[in-house]
This record gives structure tokens, sequence and C-alpha cells, in this order.
């Protein structure tokens, strides 16, 4: 996802290789593309762990309030790529996708927790994993009948095509306005959540669902909004990955993985720890991608599998555990 720059060579090396009279200026050279690199893997990173943040945080609320793991929570993000491509592709500005994107998305969600997961909701959850796993290969069937299996690109407005420089590196504008609507996003999920009735209702749920219930609060109506808020925010990562990527039918299957490696490491439900654990993925996944590109995401495993071993929890013990 991430388009990195070229390693960075050995200052010693090159303070050698140089004539002595041109030393100093080569080693200033070599010391502004360091600092050139680290800001570009610095911003890669937290592109790339905002878009996995976005993906998870949708993945953790249905989990924390319904105790549903979504596994085609991967295709509803390719669908929200898929939809904003044809929204854009029919001539409606790109921002204007980003806000109709996650609306469709949602109402995608909300028929799925109709059809699919209320039905299941008093049983074991191996039901609605194996129906959602099910779910899954359904989603990615209609992506293709729907767009072929044509990789597809998101068309941008021409000034978030453009450069700026930072610190020496010429960061594409984009990627910065990816940036800022991730933190956008999350901002307003947390004032959401912590300052509008409907939002403090959903919190109590994930914690004290008998509670919120016997104060008088119809659950099912929870349950459908925690699905489709999760929903929503699969299709805003899909809308704003859409022009960082190439758009496939199978997209998602790889970000699902991801977003399960993130709120494993989190903590299954937390959501502070969904946001720790997608910002190390990410620059771990970026500094691995760099130094040593075909084993990225063998060393993301092997640090799931220690955090797994040594905090079964999380990263700050919040995970629940059915």
């Amino acid at each position: 996802m991430s388009a990195l720059s070229p390693s960075v060579f050995s200052l010693s090396t090159l303070a050698t290789n140089s004539p002595r009279g041109g030393a100093k200026h080569n080693i200033e050279d070599i010391e502004m593309s360091g600092i050139a690199t680290a800001v570009d893997i610095t911003l890669n990173s937290l592109v790339l762990g905002g878009v996995f943040l976005i993906v998870a945080v949708g993945l953790n609320i249905i989990y924390g309030l319904s105790r549903v793991m979504n596994l085609a929570h991967g295709s509803l993000y390719a669908i929200g790529a898929y939809t904003g491509y044809t929204i854009v592709s029919l001539g409606v500005n790109f921002f204007a996708a980003l806000l109709l994107a996650p609306i469709i998305v949602g109402i995608v969600g909300l028929i799925i927790e109709r059809i699919v997961i209320a039905p299941m909701r008093k049983r074991s959850m191996i039901y609605t994993l194996i129906l959602t796993y099910g779910l899954m290969f359904f989603l990615d069937g209609a992506i293709k009948y729907v767009w072929g299996n044509e990789p597809r690109f998101v068309a941008i407005p021409a000034f978030m095509r453009e450069t700026l420089s930072i610190f020496g590196t010429h960061y594409p504008v984009f990627r910065l306005a990816t940036l800022a609507t991730t933190a956008a996003v999350m901002i307003s999920l947390m004032l959401f959540l912590n300052k509008t009735r409907i939002g403090m209702i959903l919190k109590a749920a994930s914690t004290i669902p008998e509670m919120v219930s016997c104060l008088g609060f119809n659950m099912n109506y929870v349950h459908i909004g925690a699905f489709i808020l999760g929903c929503a925010l699969a299709g805003v990562a899909g809308i704003i990955a859409g022009p960082l990527t190439t758009i496939d039918p199978l997209m998602g299957h790889e970000m699902l993985i991801s977003s399960f490696v993130v709120i494993v490491i989190g903590g299954l439900g937390s959501l502070r720890g969904a946001v720790f654990a997608a910002l190390l993925i990410g620059l771990v996944q970026t500094l691995a991608e760099f130094f040593i590109t075909d084993l990225a995401m063998v060393i993301v495993y092997m640090m799931m599998a220690v955090i797994l071993a040594f905090m079964p929890r999380g990263l700050f013990g919040e995970g629940k555990f059915e």
C-alpha cells in the first residue's frame, strides 16, 4: 500500500568514497537524505496505520457491542472502495463520494444485520463465524459480478495529485489528506461515543448490556446501530484507501487479516488498544518493507504471536473473551 523511498546508503561508505574537498558537502547531503527518508517512513507508517485503524475499530465496535466477529468485514471495506470508485466515475466530487460511500456501505450492513446476524444472535458465536465466512465469499462474488475482475483506480482531484516538500521529501498531498481524514474520523467517533446520548448508550451496552436493557433501551436497536457504525467505518477506510492502492475484488481479504492482527494485539473490544496497535503495526510493517521487503508480514505475525503469548488480553489488558 505504501510507496517508500529507496534505502539510505551507509554514511561511512559514502564519505569514504567521496573526494576529500567535497566530503563535508556529501555528509550534509547524506544527513538530509536520512532526514527525508525518516520523514517518509514516518508519514507512510501513519497513513498505513490509519487505514488499519479505521477498519479495525469498526470490527471492534461490532464485536464489543454484539459479540459478533464479522468475517465479511474485509468485503465491506472492498465494497466501500468500489462504491467510491463508481460515484467518482459518474462525475461526482471525490469529497462527496467520501460521504456517500460509507452511507451506502452502512445500508448494506443494515441488510446483513437484519437477514444474517439477527436470527443468530442468541446462538453460539460459531454460528455467526460460519455465516459471515460464507457471506464473505458471497460478497466477493457479488463484487466480481457487478464490477468484474479488472483492477480499478479512483480518480482524485488534481490538487491532491501534487506533492509538498517536507524536510527534503516530496510527499503526496493525498496521503496527507488521508492522515487528516483518519484523524477527523477518529476524533468524530470519540466525540460521538463520549458526548452524545446515543454514543454513551453504545459504550454502556458494550460493558453492562443488562443495565442498558433494564433502563428501557431496546438492545436490538443498539446492536443494529453498532453494526451499521462498524460497517460505515469499513466503507470510510475503503474510499480513502482506493487511491492509495489498486482496487480489486479480493482486496478485503488482506485488510481483514491485518485488522484481526490489530484487534488481537490491541485487545478484543478495546478501542484504545486498537489505536495503539494500528499505529504500531503500521510502523513495523513500513520499516520491514523498507529494510527487508519479503518478510514484512512475517515480522508483523511474529510480533502478534509474542504479544498474544505474554499479553493475551492485548497491550492494555482490556481485551474481552467469550
